[in-house]
């Protein structure tokens, strides 16, 4: 295990994130706090995670999500008068 403090990590971040890749751990510690870099499982696509799709709806309904045809047109409208002053 290696304890490294955040402002040396900075630079050296990716050396450090192989080395956990590689199975070190890697502490970093910010004062009192402490973050551990340590091996994961790879995250497999293919396979159904109930947490992403979550995430993903709330993305699809979000504020991102596609304008009704009122919205696009009130909001084009708005622009014309806008621009014509």
């Amino acid at each position: 295990m290696k304890a490294i403090p955040v402002e040396e990590a900075q630079g050296q971040l990716g050396r450090l994130i192989a080395e956990a890749c590689r199975g070190e751990v890697i502490v970093l510690t910010d004062g009192d706090k402490q973050v551990t870099l340590a091996p994961g499982v790879p995250l497999d696509l293919e396979e159904d995670s109930p947490e992403l799709e979550a995430e993903l709806l709330k993305a699809v309904n979000g504020p991102h999500s596609p304008y009704s045809s009122e919205e696009m047109r009130a909001a084009c409208d708005r622009i014309i008068r806008e621009k014509r002053g």
